[in-house]
């Protein structure tokens, strides 16, 4: 499998083709205009210029799913564990998650462009992501655009940070956050399983009422968020976070404050993720604050 990318501003998204087999695979454009090849006929895709390092496509079936499984014990999240997550969300997927974030949008414009856009990972992709993030006991999780709240509970679910925060500012997918965070904590009592971490979720501007200047791990899902978001985001990020605490961010790169951000981990803080429910890849960065 061939992976590329493009060199371009951070208004565009990262993705992978897990199936591309030529040079040049396929392409796809901004957010928001015609495509040739779009990310689950998402409204945001991206073309790939450029071969990326480094960085082979995992396989799609079986290994994965056992290297997962081996992810998730190392974590402490069992089979039932996973089982109380698959039930919390059982009709919340990611184009219920999508559809959700659409009519709030068009009820009423609180974001600009299609930063609306819903997106998430899956709850293997989630743990491999807080495992190369260096997640360590009793640290903080802030999820900046938590969605659905699924990185959040995901985070929570092991019981390694002392507290789990996420911020969202549609108010539809922060209600379906919270009744499924509910659901999730009753469904583990009443197993008699191991309770998550501390979880707040709150309904909010990522911007402006959401500090992380105690958080060890940021996440931002940050696919379709155009160049004004980005760069308002990294001058929060580069004011509040503190020395050594680690950002991902998913499809986008740090653009305007390299000086006070490096990469962290593996090739280049680079990592390749897939996704059960999509052929694409989701390219993910790993940062530093120095």
């Amino acid at each position: 499998a061939i992976r590329q990318r493009h060199p371009v501003g951070p208004d565009m998204e990262t993705g992978t083709w897990a199936g591309a087999n030529s040079r040049t695979g396929k392409t796809a454009s901004r957010c928001g205009s015609s495509t040739t090849a779009q990310f689950n006929s998402s409204p945001c895709s991206s073309p790939w210029l450029g071969r990326r390092p480094k960085a082979p496509a995992r396989a799609r079936v079986g290994p994965r799913a056992n290297s997962s499984r081996r992810l998730a014990d190392d974590f402490g999240v069992s089979v039932d564990h996973e089982a109380a997550m698959e039930r919390a969300f059982a009709h919340l997927d990611r184009d219920a998650g999508l559809e959700i974030a659409e009519r709030s949008h068009q009820a009423r414009q609180r974001v600009q462009g299609s930063s609306y856009f819903y997106g998430e990972l899956d709850l293997q992709a989630q743990l491999e992501v807080l495992g190369r993030a260096d997640a360590s006991k009793g640290g903080v999780f802030v999820d900046l655009g938590s969605g659905l709240g699924k990185m959040v509970l995901a985070a929570a679910l092991p019981g390694v940070f002392s507290e789990c925060r996420g911020v969202e500012i549609l108010p539809e997918l922060h209600e379906s956050a919270v009744q499924a965070r509910g659901a999730l904590l009753s469904d583990l009592a009443g197993r008699g399983l191991p309770p998550p971490s501390e979880v707040s979720l709150r309904c909010g501007d990522m911007l402006r009422e959401e500090s992380v200047a105690d958080a060890d791990v940021v996440f931002v899902f940050a696919t379709c968020f155009p160049p004004e978001v980005m760069s308002s985001l990294e001058a929060k990020l580069s004011e509040e976070m503190r020395r050594g605490a680690r950002l991902v961010l998913v499809s986008k790169q740090l653009a305007g404050c390299g000086a006070d951000f490096a990469p962290f981990g593996d090739n280049n803080g680079y990592l390749s993720v897939s996704q059960r429910h999509s052929k694409w890849n989701l390219d993910c960065f790993f940062y530093v604050r120095v």
